[in-house]
């Protein structure tokens, strides 16, 4: 059925778009993660440990938590935790969309079904007047028949 088509195109829709978020997330943890680690780590002072840290700090940035435990200090390690955040903002937004066509999806389905119902409804009202209209013209026809004033 068309109900069916269309919950599955729906489902398929979602499976993508988790798909690419979790792909687009974990390549901007680990890319921009692996990037601020080779580039802070020999940085004196720095507190990055090990690529793990980088990871970490990765990860707490593209959530929007950032613990400020690891903070890029170069100009290079800064570019790349705005790259990281600005990825951050698209993920949520990007989630925040799919939540949304997932709640008005839902809400037009069951607006259609309502209109659906409410035409069948109309149309079966409709059907039995007109019935009722033939029957009466027909009881018309036959007694102008009886009557001998048919015409046409």
């Amino acid at each position: 059925m068309v109900t069916t088509t269309k919950g599955s195109v729906a489902r398929a829709t979602a499976v993508r778009t988790v798909i690419v978020v979790s792909g687009v997330s974990a390549g901007v943890v680990l890319l921009g993660g692996s990037a601020v680690w080779l580039l802070e780590r020999n940085v004196p002072g720095h507190t990055w440990g090990s690529w793990g840290d980088g990871l970490w700090w990765a990860l707490t940035t593209i959530t929007t938590t950032g613990y400020g435990d690891h903070v890029p200090v170069t100009l290079a390690g800064r570019l790349v935790g705005a790259v990281v955040m600005m990825a951050g903002v698209a993920v949520v937004g990007g989630v925040a969309a799919g939540v949304a066509l997932v709640v008005v999806r839902a809400a037009a389905h069951a607006e259609e079904q309502a209109m659906v119902g409410e035409a069948e409804s109309l149309e079966q009202r409709l059907e039995s007047r007109l019935d009722g209209l033939e029957v009466r013209l027909a009881r018309i026809a036959d007694q102008l028949d009886r009557l001998g004033h048919r015409r046409w």
